[in-house]
């Protein structure tokens, strides 16, 4: 609260917290998926939002099970995670 009795919120986070499927969770996990998900919807490859977070999600648990506890390189995984992914399986391209 300021002195002119105003309340000031910060921001923390847009997203809640995903609900990780490890026991030994870690705020550096959820930092991870906020970076990589931030990313990936400024460069507009987060349009099926839920599909991407999972695949997102999906590769940070394993790098975290890996040893790996660095939330840069932790997003950096899961980035290239989903454009793996994506560019294996390119929206304009038809199936059939």
């Amino acid at each position: 609260m300021t002195a002119s009795g105003v309340l000031i919120f910060e921001k923390v986070s847009e997203r809640a917290m995903y609900p990780w499927p490890v026991g030994d969770f870690d705020n550096a996990m959820d930092e991870a998926l906020d970076i990589a998900m931030d990313y990936l919807e400024r460069t507009e490859q987060a349009v099926k939002f839920l599909e991407v977070q999972r695949m997102a999600a999906t590769a940070i648990v394993a790098a975290w099970k890996m040893g790996e506890r660095n939330r840069l390189r932790l997003a950096n995984i899961a980035i290239k995670a989903v454009e793996r992914k994506t560019k294996q399986f390119p929206d304009d391209q038809k199936r059939g």
